[in-house]
């Protein structure tokens, strides 16, 4: 439903822009000398408040804006994950890794949705690690 009404405060604003347009040029064809009135008052203060008038009316832009957000969150994440794979490949391609730490930090870094999530658990396993050492001392 909300992409109907989005779609719909879209095209609003087109229609009135095209309106605008053609009482502009109409008025210019005609002779009136205050045809460049229209453009400025239609495109410089009218369209703007259909839009504003609109997307209040229509409840446009959050929604879309979210979705687009969490979109392109996905996709910097997937970005991010890539590129680590990327780098432990390479780094056990140059030979800075054997084969089962490779392994090992590829099933951490598929297991968590991010890179930073890696890094979130690695430093919580490294406390883990030095309470142990501690309570053993």
């Amino acid at each position: 439903m909300s992409n109907t009404h989005e779609s719909l405060a879209d095209q609003i604003s087109g229609i009135f822009a095209l309106l605008v347009l053609g009482a502009g040029l109409t008025a210019l064809f005609l002779g009136y000398s205050w045809f460049w009135m229209v453009f400025v008052l239609g495109f410089a203060v009218a369209l703007p408040i259909v839009a504003i008038l609109s997307e209040s009316l229509f409840g446009t832009g959050d929604e879309s804006k979210s979705e687009w957000r969490e979109d392109e969150s996905k996709s910097e994440q997937v970005d991010e994950q890539q590129d680590a794979l990327d780098t432990l490949r390479r780094r056990y391609a140059c030979g800075e890794i054997d084969e089962a730490e490779f392994e090992r930090r590829v099933a951490l870094l598929l297991e968590n949705k991010t890179v930073s999530d890696v890094r979130a658990r690695r430093e919580r396993e490294q406390k883990r690690e030095t309470e142990r050492e501690r309570e053993r001392n």
